[in-house]
Formats: C-alpha cells, structure tokens, sequence
C-alpha cells in the first residue's frame, strides 16, 4: 500500500475508507471556560486506506468515540471497520495524529466487515461510553473517573436484560445485498429491525415493515401499507421513537425546574448579565453547554434529561 498524500484529496468531499480497529481509550481535557476537567472516548485505528483504491492514508489514526460507532457493540481488536468520512483542511491537528488530524472529520455510516459476529452492547451516551472504557483499565480512579464509571453502572442496571446475551452470527453486509440502503448495519440491528412482509407483498412490490428483533412482534406495518423502501421504514419508526424520548425527556426537565427553584433563578441571573455585560465568569453564550456545567457543580447528575432539554423548557417558561 502506498501512502497518499493528505494535499491530494479534496477538501470537504466525502470518501469511503476501511481500518482496523485496535482499542478504545480517553482523552483528558480541560474546558477553557472553567477549571473542569472532561474525559472524551477515543479509539485507536490501523491502516486507514480508501475504500475504492486500497492506498494508505494513515498507519496510525486516533479517532473520537462516537454514537455511531458505538453502535456496533462491543470491538475488538484487529475488527476491519468500513465508513464515510472527509477531510477538512480548518480542523486543526493534535498531539496524537499531527499534521493529518484534520484527515476524517464528520465520520459516519460505520459498518463491519467481518462476515458474522457476536454483537454484545455498550453505551452510546459519550459519558457512559467513557465508563465503559474506564470499567476496562485496572487502575485507582480519581473522583471525576469514579462519575463516569457511575454513569456506566446506570447504563449497566437499566440494560442488565441485554448485556449477558450474546447475539450469533448477525448477518454482515453482503446479505444485504438484495436491500438497497447503505446504513442497515450503521444502526439497525440492535433491538428493531426492517424486513419483507409476505403479507403485504405483491408480485409488482416488496413492502417492508419494523418488527422486533426478538420477539419478532411488528412495531411499524404504516397502517397495514407497510413500506416501499427499507429506509422510508427505517425513518417513519425512528422519527416516532425520537419524538416520544423528547417529549418524556422535556416533561422530565420541566418537572426538575419546578422543584429546584434556587437553579431557575441562577439561569436568570446569568442569563442577564450575560445579556447585559457581555460575560458571566468567561462564559459569553448563554447555552446547553453553560447550563451542563451548571448542573456538574451542582452535583446535579444521573438526570432523565439533557442540558438541552433543561435550556429549552427554561426558555419557554
């Protein structure tokens, strides 16, 4: 394989790459806006080459743990990874990757190349995720880790049902072939699933519809219309689960609000003063990320709801 040269691809265009996996790790960070400490999921690749030609981009690539490929489960080491990615010459390098950092930026759409595997779930909540990785290392944890490893227990206890079970032989990408949709493995074969209806097929169209992937119980059949395409069944589900989270999670956040009045009022302070100077304590937006470390210094944590959903309903008082 030869090595390409970063200056030859295209900036902000996408491309296809393929990598091995090697471990999962974290980064310590601190917030220039307080003296917070944040620890982020990192994994380690091997072998970044394009997908069409074969051409090594980057022997070694440490890369930011993501949702979506946390979705996969549980890696190991030397698991061939394919996704989608493109290289932004603004994202400036880092200590572990130099002058390529800015190589994947906006990383999607992973997949597994191994033909079949054993699929084991772990968190896709960065913080819990970082639990995860912290649960692995045989080491004294300082107070911040412990938060995080709390929060993996949380995730552990609330998915006790599904951790021990190990799915076999999950089909990989080439049995789906005949299914025209890139992501089926990005994010779907964890609980839920599309496939063909018998019973609302013809013989002009194949209609799909969501079924659970256990109990094998239809979730989604559009009004026994089922759908034309995977994706379009994909979509129309998930867009109802979304929807049904956020409404929990900012009927959550509403009912926290209420009770910690102490809390509504700071908001409003900072909220003025930043409206009026400019600043508060060197924060100079007034957002979820202001309101998240808010919630820290309160010890406000294992909440059913994000920053995000607190901010929203504070401002719609």
């Amino acid at each position: 394989m030869s090595t390409v040269n970063m200056k030859k691809l295209k900036n902000l265009t996408q491309y296809n790459f393929t990598a091995t996996f090697i471990k999962a790790d974290v980064i310590v960070r601190e917030r220039k806006s307080s003296s917070l400490e944040y620890i982020y999921p990192t994994v380690l690749l091997k072998n970044v080459c394009l997908a069409d030609t074969g051409e090594l981009i980057a022997k070694y690539y440490w890369l930011g743990y993501g949702k979506s490929l946390a979705k996969l489960g549980r890696l190991t080491s030397g698991t061939q990874l394919n996704f989608e990615a493109r290289p932004d010459i603004n994202v400036l390098g880092n200590k572990n990757n130099g002058d390529i950092a800015s190589l994947i930026t906006w990383p999607k759409k992973f997949q597994r190349l191994d033909k079949t595997y054993q699929y084991q779930a772990i968190p896709e909540n960065e913080n819990q995720l970082v639990g995860y990785i912290l649960s692995n290392k045989k080491q004294e944890y300082s107070e911040n880790e412990q938060w995080y490893l709390d929060q993996y227990e949380l995730w552990r206890e609330e998915n006790g049902d599904e951790l021990d079970t190990l799915v076999e032989e999950l089909p990989a990408i080439d049995d789906y072939q005949d299914i025209e949709v890139e992501d089926v493995l990005d994010d779907k074969l964890e609980k839920y699933a599309a496939i063909r209806s018998e019973e609302l097929s013809d013989s002009e169209n194949r209609k799909y519809v969501i079924i659970d992937r256990e109990t094998k119980k239809v979730l989604d059949d559009n009004n026994s219309l089922g759908y034309l395409k995977v994706k379009d069944a994909y979509e129309s589900y998930e867009h109802r689960l979304i929807n049904a989270k956020e409404r929990y999670r900012k009927r959550r956040a509403l009912i926290w609000l209420l009770n910690h009045a102490d809390f509504d009022k700071k908001l409003l302070e900072i909220y003025v003063e930043i409206t009026d100077k400019g600043q508060w304590e060197g924060y100079i937006s007034f957002d979820k990320k202001l309101v998240e470390d808010l919630l820290l210094q309160g010890n406000h944590t294992h909440l059913e709801f994000t920053s995000k959903d607190l901010l929203e309903v504070w401002y719609k008082g």
